[in-house]
């Protein structure tokens, strides 16, 4: 209930703000609004001493972004309706997953723990600008698809829209089915340094991340089919999307495998990290 109050707080701190920038382009209205709910939601993390606060914000966003531009007066296409409907599935799912794993208050990320003794005194700039605010300008910059989708002339769906459909649907099954293996895993095994490679994990170390990075490829398809324009702002989405996951998210998380995991050196040679060619 407290997150659920610190995060309606934050909605209409951004809603504020959004109305005080009524001069801008609406894609600069809602960047304002995004960042003063970060703003709010961190306020809370340094109240509370807990920076996991912010996790849900990644799942939450893209509904709240993707549903404003939804309840504007232009009526959207069949297309919008579609990414927006597909993106509260994957939100709805992503928050319900955190739910299950977020224990309370009484506990944080081990990662911001590990900034945290890393960082001393300096960690809330830390937290504010790289677990904070970092995210939320990614995260935005994922749902760029949906200006391009407001502000495409209407037209009818085609083929792109098929493979957009079966490309996000088919990328939340995929993390779906990685999560739910993960949870019954670590619920059942002997021991924390046992490796998880059967099921999708033996296909590839990462199959949450490959879910994740699919479903921000899908609403780019979108954009693509509304415009046949493959090189966009949607685009940009993707790319950074890719970046992260690859140049920060998982070689944080192997660092701590390969020291926590005496097998998951073997493990990570025999198993491709992302795309799991030859493994099918």
């Amino acid at each position: 209930m407290l997150v659920i109050m610190i995060y309606g707080a934050a909605m209409v701190g951004g809603a504020m703000a959004y109305l005080y920038c009524e001069s801008l382009d609406l894609i600069f209205r809602i960047l304002i609004a995004d960042i003063a709910a970060t703003c709010m939601v961190f306020g809370a993390s340094y109240a509370l001493n807990n920076s996991s606060l912010y996790d849900p914000y990644w799942s939450v966003a893209p509904i709240v972004i993707a549903g404003f531009i939804l309840s504007l007066p232009e009526t959207p296409d069949p297309r919008f309706m579609i990414a927006f409907s597909l993106t509260a599935l994957w939100g709805i799912r992503l928050t319900r997953n955190w739910l299950k794993t977020w224990e309370g208050l009484g506990t944080e990320d081990w990662r911001y723990q590990s900034l945290a003794v890393q960082t001393g005194r300096g960690y809330w700039w830390v937290s504010f600008l790289g677990i904070h605010l970092f995210p939320t300008l990614l995260v935005f910059l994922g749902c760029l698809s949906f200006f391009t989708l407001n502000e495409a002339n209407p037209s009818p769906l085609n083929l792109l829209d098929l493979l957009a459909v079966i490309t996000t649907l088919g990328s939340i099954l995929i993390e779906h089915r990685a999560d739910a293996e993960l949870h019954k895993f670590r619920a059942s095994r002997c021991d924390r340094s046992q490796v998880l490679d059967t099921g999708l994990w033996a296909r590839c170390r990462h199959p949450n991340y490959l879910g994740e990075i699919g479903f921000w490829f899908g609403l780019y398809l979108f954009s693509v089919a509304a415009t046949f324009e493959p090189f966009q702002i949607g685009l940009i989405g993707p790319v950074a999307m890719v970046t992260l996951f690859v140049g920060i998210s998982i070689p944080m998380i192997e660092k701590k495998l390969l020291e926590d995991k005496p097998n998951y050196s073997h493990y990570r040679a025999t198993t491709p990290m992302l795309i799991p060619y030859g493994k099918l």
